[in-house]
């Protein structure tokens, strides 16, 4: 099989199909309920980080064109994440809190407090830093 397009929606349902063959209506290669998703989700290699309405999900597309999760981690509204720096960077827009997580379990590994922020507000990672739109400007982060 070659590349894979995951697509998620608002009904909570994962799909996916091949990037030569879209297939149609129900020529899905996989699907599985996840989440309701909001907003962009972060890819690295297999691993899809996907937003949902009240968390982050880890999705795993296999080479044989399977569909895992393995695992969510709990938040008030979660918004897009990004990943760099040996993390999965995400803000809870419910909380106003910037977590980043461990991409592989999703262990929390740091956590701070970032104030209102907008829905489905972003990280930004450059320069050892990320950076976050709050409500009165944009804060930085050091990485690490």
């Amino acid at each position: 099989m070659g590349a894979f397009v995951l697509a998620v929606g608002k009904r909570g349902t994962a799909y996916l199909l091949d990037a030569q063959r879209l297939g149609g209506l129900g020529g899905q290669i996989a699907q599985r309920d996840v989440c309701p998703a909001y907003g962009g989700a972060a890819v690295d290699g297999q691993a899809v980080y996907l937003p949902c309405q009240d968390g982050l999900v880890r999705l795993t597309v296999g080479q044989d064109g399977s569909l895992r999760q393995d695992w969510r981690v709990d938040m008030e509204r979660g918004g897009s994440p990004v990943v760099g720096g040996g993390a999965v960077w995400v803000v809870d827009d419910g909380r106003g809190e910037l977590m980043a997580l461990d991409p592989v379990d999703g262990r929390v590994l740091q956590h701070v407090a970032t104030g209102p922020v907008p829905h489905f507000v972003s990280p930004v990672l450059a320069g050892g830093r990320v950076l976050v739109g709050t409500a009165s400007g944009v804060t930085a982060f050091a990485v690490g």
